[in-house]
């Protein structure tokens, strides 16, 4: 227990180094509800870190108990690629976990469902509330075959906080999937932007028929 959460704690400082990097970023989408997407080569392996970053108009507080993946919250609601959310194990609750989380196909069926076993770690700040997570190898989990076992590098959600703007948050999104299987690269880098986009589009959405977001 001792040695997932000192991984997420890596993970949180790693996100938090990806995040205050502004150099070699490559935007691959903007969206008319003011999202961007960019990417850079990872660290971690032979592909991208891609960030999705985007002002709701929503408390901090709102806005990650909205995308926070767990199976009694709203993202599995709401959120078109999620198709299924567990916690498999609570480590130290209610910060620290182990989540499985099984995604739909993708490209037309191109791409088949993923699922994808996480430890996440749930920090908050002065600055700002964030998942971390990294996929972890767990015996209680083992893989099914109707998924292709995908694999998350450091990733997570950072709600940030607006000085003297408590009902507005900065959303960024940070990941860098493995997906599995023997995907062409390109179609794996066509999909993700597209997909990260949705996820912010499907947010605002969601926070508005809840009544959640700022008139």
């Amino acid at each position: 227990m001792n040695n997932f959460r000192e991984k997420c704690e890596e993970v949180a400082r790693k996100l938090q180094d990806y995040y205050k990097t502004e150099d070699g970023w490559t935007v691959a989408k903007k969206t008319k509800d003011g999202a961007t997407i960019s990417y850079r080569t990872s660290n971690e392996f032979d592909g991208y870190l891609y960030k999705g970053e985007c002002m709701i108009d929503a408390p901090p507080a709102t806005v990650f108990h909205f995308v926070d993946p767990l199976p009694d919250g709203p993202r599995g609601k709401w959120d078109s690629d999620m198709k299924k959310i567990e916690v498999i194990d609570w480590l130290e609750e209610p910060e620290l976990r182990v989540n499985r989380a099984c995604t739909a196909s993708a490209c037309m069926g191109l791409i088949s469902p993923r699922d994808f076993v996480d430890i996440i770690l749930t920090k908050e700040t002065d600055s700002y509330i964030s998942t971390n997570g990294v996929s972890v190898t767990y015996e209680k989990c083992p893989e099914e075959k109707k998924f292709v076992r995908g694999f998350n590098h450091p990733c997570g959600l950072i709600c940030e906080k607006i000085p003297g703007e408590p009902n507005r948050t900065k959303l960024v999104s940070l990941i860098q999937p493995d997906l599995g299987g023997m995907l062409p690269r390109s179609l794996v880098d066509q999909a993700i932007p597209g997909s990260m986009a949705a996820f912010f589009t499907e947010l605002k959405s969601a926070l508005k028929k809840n009544g959640a977001a700022n008139s």
